[in-house]
């Protein structure tokens, strides 16, 4: 290479390096200086704004170059879009559209320019809500464009619009996707989800392909929920027809909770009527044996080589028209014929397994919807299952009909499978079962019309997965009998179940069920049941645990006297010992009893009353120290109100008779709502130190001192959730050193605050009237109010109950006899109980009569400027 060769090189190399950095140094201008973030954000609300009805808020939109290279693009963040189809100014929930954290744009200009062809190079949307909402007139909230009438010639694109358009890469990001068509009485919901999608839209056919996949799917049709927990994807390319508009599924796979579908057909739309006619056909993607078993979930089955041979088929239709007051139709077929099977390894496999089960579900509810098992056999491992039913009116009142005769070698069967090693399998079943009811016999809990006859025998029965912390084990005997009533005996023997949500276990547990013959179908069927249990425990969660000895129980339910068709429990208990945890709440019982009756108020909600007896209870909770004992009573229940009557209680040291109303004890301690009490207290003793120190150390009994209260007191905050009005007569009661005979008054705590109001008592060898005032919100501080009338106290004592009196009145203890005070003040109080002094606010009034003039300190003074 020659010198004139290289000369010319450098200098075209030199050249293309400043080209470069001129260009690179032109775009950063202008991206940064230029087109800024605060010059576009305007213009594109503006101009959005003009064209669509509806308002859009956006954050910042900027001009991107080095994150979108090689493309010019758009970035917006925070944007809102609100439709204005429904309200122009008063916006509500329905008209929020859309919402994202984040959106990025970038088009082809130079396509557009030179081939009349729109090419979107990139449309990236993070974290998109969208809530699609049809009113029952068939009004959409999406309908946001503007019609030419509405905007001027200049802001109106031209009806002779024909470019095409390309969309190389749309995609979204964790969005949520909500359709709410009240048109149709149709709710549903795409939780998390993730699409990408490509487009090309020309004059006669269009193309796009489409790949989609969500966590959860929620369904709800007329209020009732259809589908729940379904994660879904789904890959498709789908062609358009612009003259017909028509759309064509081809190459498409469904995939349901892991299960993937075929799908292909067609929907159509008729723009007339607003309709759109579908026609779309699934079926079981590669049918054969192999895939029926592949669909066992991986957390059971470890994924093993099988071999198998048998005739599977699974397809289904969903055909109809979609549009004011019309749904599609849904229909499903599986049919397993002649299959057997044999996994790698195993020592036993499926002779023979044959299956043949049909469904139809109709939204309109024109048609009667049903699914039916004509016929499910599994036969192998010493196992032999028989089995059909059926479900009539699915959408309406599900009639519910099933019929099995198996037996079951839970041991032979576990060697069948290759279960995954955290999963144990013992045991064998054998059950005989007809079965016929109505669903919404067992939802009204009218469990007297279920017709079961049979039996149902488990033995030594082990399920087990350690990876998922679930345990059953244990041995039962359920017998059915009676063609027009439920008759029934069960035997239950060593129940254990543990999960990581909830736990329970049963010793041994017998039980009769009988009813009465059904004739009128408006009122609730007689049925009556006795149990004999012995210890049972239960516990859901760390927060509620019960337990109990040995329990007996009659029962009966019946139509409630309110309203016939709905039940009515009434329940008679006998517990040798009995308790309840409920978070750092425990109560136990001794040889407790309970009659009781309940009835359904609505759904869950059932209103008791009856009567709650025991010989001793014990009640403590981590927000009082010491436990609380009670003596033989009997508490009268009465939907949420608590009646006692001369219940004796003993707290400590303190012992109480109380006789009153308790409200809400149940939501109060599950829920902290208020706790309503109207009782009459009265008492032979009460310790205020022990009862005051209880309060201040809730967790620590070893602070609880007796004698007086700790110096180390804290300020103590009565619960926010009580309201108690009491009428007390207290024969004693110790307050610091300080002995108070026969208080009669009433107290009053509500709003985190005690009342005391016109307390008459003897102390110090006087009659006293106080009326009191003491609230804490938090610990940090508190509040004090108190008006105290005393009548002919010795001046001594007095000056030892108030030591403060002898600063404020430093004469006093010159003075011997018995005088008249009233005291009144407030004041604010620290963490430790002390008045914080600036806020201090008193007047007192001391009276005397006949008193002996001392000779002491400042007698001596006052005397020598009197000159005595």
């Amino acid at each position: 290479m020659n010198k004139q060769v290289r000369k010319s090189l450098k200098i075209a190399g030199l050249t293309l390096a400043i080209i470069m950095v001129l260009a690179i140094t032109a775009i950063t201008i202008a991206t940064n200086f230029v087109f800024t973030s605060d010059k576009l954000t305007p213009v594109v609300l503006k101009t959005a704004n003009k064209t669509l009805n509806a308002e859009l808020k956006i954050k910042s939109v900027e001009l991107t170059f080095f994150s979108t290279f090689p493309q010019f693009g758009l970035k917006i963040e925070n944007g809102s879009l609100v439709s204005k189809a429904f309200n122009d100014k008063h916006f509500c929930k329905t008209d929020s559209l859309l919402s994202f954290e984040e959106c990025v744009l970038t088009v082809n200009p130079i396509a557009y320019l030179k081939d009349n062809k729109i090419i979107v190079n990139r449309l990236i949307l993070e974290k998109l809500s969208i809530y699609a909402f049809r009113d029952k007139d068939g009004k959409a909230n999406w309908d946001i464009m503007k019609a030419e009438t509405d905007s001027t010639a200049e802001d109106t694109v031209s009806s002779n619009f024909n470019s095409e358009i390309e969309v190389q890469k749309l995609e979204l990001k964790s969005a949520n996707i909500i359709f709410d068509d009240r048109n149709t009485d149709i709710y549903s919901r795409m939780e998390d989800t993730d699409m990408k999608l490509g487009l090309s839209l020309t004059k006669k056919i269009s193309k796009m392909d489409l790949e989609l996949s969500n966590k959860n799917i929620l369904f709800w049709q007329q209020g009732e929920l259809l589908v729940n927990r379904v994660s879904t994807a789904l890959k498709t390319n789908i062609s358009v027809n612009s003259s017909t508009l028509e759309w064509k599924l081809q190459k498409s796979l469904l995939t349901i909770n892991g299960i993937e579908l075929g799908l292909d057909g067609n929907l159509k739309r008729d723009t007339v009527n607003k309709t759109i006619d579908v026609n779309l056909n699934y079926g079981l993607y590669a049918p054969s044996v192999e895939t029926v078993f592949g669909m066992i979930p991986k957390a059971y089955i470890k994924d093993k080589k099988i071999s198998a041979k048998g005739e599977v088929m699974v397809q289904g239709c969903v055909k109809g028209i979609y549009g004011k007051d019309n749904l599609p139709a849904f229909t499903l077929k599986i049919k397993i014929k002649d299959a057997s099977a044999k996994y790698v390894g195993q020592p036993y496999g499926i002779d023979n397994f044959t299956a043949d089960f049909d469904a139809y579900v109709d939204l309109m509810r024109k048609k009667p919807s049903y699914a039916n098992l004509k016929i499910f056999h599994f036969k192998g491992a010493n196992t032999e299952i028989i089995a059909d039913g059926k479900i009539e009116d699915i959408l309406g009142d599900p009639i519910i009909n099933f019929n099995t005769h198996s037996t079951v070698d839970l041991d032979a069967l576990a060697k069948t499978f290759p279960l995954q090693d955290s999963v144990t399998i013992h045991g064998k079943l054998d059950a005989d079962l007809k079965l016929k009811c109505r669903l919404s016999s067992i939802k009204k809990q009218d469990i007297g019309r279920i017709r079961l006859s049979g039996k149902l025998v488990l033995t030594k029965l082990e399920l087990k997965d350690t990876a998922k912390d679930f345990c059953f084990t244990g041995n039962s005997t359920f017998i059915f009998s009676g063609d027009k009533t439920l008759q029934a005996k069960f035997d239950i023997q060593n129940i254990v179940l543990h999960s990581r949500f909830a736990a329970s276990e049963i010793e041994r547990l017998v039980a009769t069920v009988s009813s009465t013959n059904p004739q009128d179908t408006t009122r609730i069927v007689n049925l009556k049941f006795n149990i004999d249990a012995s210890k049972l425990r239960a516990s859901v969660g760390d927060s509620i645990q019960i337990f109990s000895a040995h329990t007996k129980v009659n029962g009966a339910l019946s139509p409630s006297t309110k309203n016939a068709a709905k039940p009515m429990i009434e329940l008679s208990l006998r517990a040798d010992s009995l308790f309840m945890r409920m978070n750092d709440t425990k109560m136990a019982m001794n040889v407790a009893g309970i009659k009781l009756q309940a009835y359904k108020e609505r759904d869950s909600l059932w209103i008791p009353n009856g009567i709650v007896g025991f010989d001793r209870l014990r009640f403590s909770t981590s927000e009082f120290a010491l436990p609380i004992h009670m003596k033989k009573t009997a508490v009268t229940v009465e939907q949420k109100k608590i009646t006692l009557k001369n219940a004796s209680v003993s707290i400590g040291h303190s012992n109480l008779t109380a006789s009153g109303n308790v409200i809400g004890l149940y939501r109060a301690i599950t829920k902290k709502e208020i706790l309503t009490a109207k009782l009459m207290i009265t008492s032979d003793f009460i310790d205020c130190n022990q009862l005051i120190n209880a309060l201040s150390f809730p967790e620590d009994s070893t602070e609880i001192r007796t004698d007086t209260i700790n110096t180390a007191l804290k300020l103590f905050v009565i619960p926010a959730n009580i309201d108690f009005e009491m009428q007390t007569n207290l024969k004693k009661v110790v307050f610091n050193k300080m002995t108070i005979e026969n208080v009669h008054g009433e107290i009053n705590i509500l709003n985190q605050a005690v009342h005391l109001k016109e307390l008459s008592m003897r102390a110090l060898d006087s009659d006293m009237k106080a009326v009191m005032v003491y609230k804490a919100a938090s610990p940090k501080g508190g509040y004090t109010g108190f008006d105290i009338k005393i009548r002919d106290i010795n001046i001594a004592k007095l000056i030892k109950f108030i030591p403060e009196l002898d600063t404020i009145v430093p004469m006093l203890r010159s003075f011997k006899g018995h005088v008249l005070f009233d005291i009144t003040a407030d004041a604010r109080l620290d963490s430790a109980m002390n008045i914080r002094i600036p806020t201090l606010r008193s007047a007192l009034h001391i009276k005397g009569d006949s008193l002996v003039l001392m000779d002491g300190e400042t007698f001596a003074e006052i005397s020598k400027m009197l000159l005595f």
